[in-house]
């Protein structure tokens, strides 16, 4: 099992609130790791963000958005050839 060192971030991965991202410190990296996390997961760490997480302990979770795209416009791009 990781060692969870803090989680923050945190933010509902969907309108259903099923899943939760953030990004997680483990005791045994060095580096923050980007994480999603549901409650469906085995593994001990994850059940254990899972319900602290749930639980308050990490700070509020931010609500699901949406980003809608428009459109978009291509450009082409010219791409010299070496004579």
């Amino acid at each position: 099992m990781l060692t969870v060192q803090y989680v923050k971030n945190l933010k509902w991965a969907d309108p259903d609130h099923k899943h939760i991202e953030c990004m997680v410190k483990y005791a045994e990296f060095d580096e923050e790791h980007p994480s999603g996390i549901c409650a469906e997961d085995g593994y001990a760490h994850i059940q254990e963000i899972w319900t602290k997480a749930n639980a308050g302990e990490y700070g509020p979770i931010a609500e699901y958005t949406t980003i809608e795209v428009i459109g978009s416009v291509m450009q082409p791009v010219q791409i010299a050839t070496p004579e």
